[in-house]
């Protein structure tokens, strides 16, 4: 069981689901409450949108491990589970099966939701998750971007939601003066967020893997530009996020979020970012740019927590 939790990464599993609801129940329904509407999407069904997100994640580290088994062997020895723990043969069906469950749960709930045209939408996902671990990760910067999109679409699914409720009470709303676009913009930046930090880590995890991808053939960034502009690009991702973080607490948490949200955003976003720029700076080893990736996820988790904690204060 434990190498099976391993190989399709429990805890960015369990992130993901946190990250979804805390979306729904923090961002969306507080809005929805105090206009008076109700969610149209039972929790059962919304957890079934949450547990689709999570098999094509889980599908799409399946069958990432399987084509990364030499890599793995040079970059992380003590880690490789696909074909030591795992069978090969058996490692592909987990893939088939766990992508699956999450494409047929993926339409039903869209289809719930009246736009049963998204289904496509989980088709696309999966098989860009299959051609990134074939093709595009070993490919200029391709695979960071794909991954990145992944992790920014994580939360904007929660906005499935919003679609029956205005079904059931367009004409209420409009009658009332009042939208759920605030939450639609919130979620929005939301995914601006987890799209940054996402490729800030994407990119680190390659300088950290230099030499098992340059062993095997992969255009990385580090590989293909060297570890001095690798190291410019992250400082430069991070300074956008820093900047954008800033932007968005001066122009709308600044005046509701009050001194909560400026030492929440500065305190365990901005200044943990600055400071995993400045080991990435001094960064001279794999060992080093891996635990700037570690810092880097809870950057990442801390963003998503101010959702559920920060919207009290808003």
């Amino acid at each position: 069981m434990s190498s099976f939790l391993h190989l399709i990464r429990f805890p960015n599993l369990v992130m993901i689901a946190f990250t979804q609801y805390v979306m729904r129940y923090a961002v969306i329904f507080p809005l929805a409450q105090s206009h008076g509407v109700d969610f149209q999407l039972s929790g059962f069904t919304f957890f079934l949108l949450v547990f689709s997100t999570m098999c094509t994640a889980a599908a799409g580290y399946a069958i990432n491990d399987y084509f990364d088994v030499k890599t793995d062997k040079i970059n992380r020895p003590g880690k490789v589970v696909v074909g030591r723990k795992i069978g090969r043969h058996k490692a592909v069906m987990i893939h088939i099966i766990i992508c699956a469950t999450g494409i047929l749960l993926g339409g039903y709930v869209t289809w719930k939701a009246g736009i049963a045209e998204l289904a496509l939408m989980y088709i696309v996902v999966a098989a860009m998750l299959w051609l990134y671990s074939l093709v595009y990760k070993r490919q200029f910067l391709i695979g960071n971007i794909i991954v990145a999109l992944f992790s920014a679409l994580v939360p904007m699914l929660v906005l499935l939601d919003i679609p029956p409720i205005y079904k059931s009470y367009g004409q209420f709303l409009l009658e009332q003066g009042a939208s759920l676009n605030v939450a639609v913009y919130w979620i929005s930046g939301v995914a601006v967020f987890a799209f940054l930090t996402s490729l800030s880590r994407e990119i680190i995890q390659d300088a950290e893997d230099f030499e098992g991808d340059a062993a095997y053939g992969c255009r990385s960034l580090p590989i293909v530009m060297g570890d001095r502009f690798t190291k410019w690009t992250i400082i430069g991702i991070n300074a956008v996020t820093v900047v954008l973080t800033g932007v968005v607490y001066g122009f709308f948490l600044r005046h509701t979020g009050g001194w909560f949200s400026f030492f929440y955003i500065l305190l365990l976003l901005a200044v943990p970012v600055i400071f995993i720029s400045w080991k990435v700076h001094q960064a001279a080893t794999s060992d080093d740019y891996r635990r700037a990736a570690i810092w880097m996820k809870w950057v990442m988790l801390a963003g998503i927590a101010y959702c559920g904690i920060g919207w009290l204060y808003c």
